[in-house]
């Protein structure tokens, strides 16, 4: 059997695919709730993280180290 992910909508408790994809009459489902709003990425906290990184001269060794050493103190 393979797997397959598809996209539907719970109206009225019942599952409604959105791509008019046909569900089997009986089978086993694992069902992932997503947020009625969107999740929205804020690209400046990612920008800003990529950009530390992104440093010529960095020494990722040292960088490492570093933010582990922060995670020691807490």
């Amino acid at each position: 059997m393979t797997y397959v992910t598809i996209e539907a909508e719970i109206a009225d408790g019942k599952l409604v695919p959105t791509e008019g994809t046909q569900l089997p009459e009986r089978g086993r489902a694992l069902v992932t709730l997503l947020p009625e709003a969107p999740h929205r990425t804020n690209w400046d906290a990612v920008e800003a993280s990529l950009g530390v990184l992104r440093r010529p001269n960095l020494d990722s060794s040292a960088w490492q180290r570093e933010v582990r050493a922060e995670w020691d103190r807490d």
